[in-house]
């Protein structure tokens, strides 16, 4: 494996394993709310 592959690979492990800021929007939190509500 070159070196650049090796680099693109690390990067996208990276991206893939990372949150943007951590924090849920309003559309996420109110469809996790609806789907929790629908559970119970």
């Amino acid at each position: 494996m070159s070196m650049w592959q090796f680099t693109a690979a690390v990067e996208g492990y990276i991206a893939a394993n990372s949150p943007d800021d951590g924090k849920m929007g309003d559309k996420e939190a109110d469809d996790l709310f609806a789907w929790l509500k629908s559970k119970g």
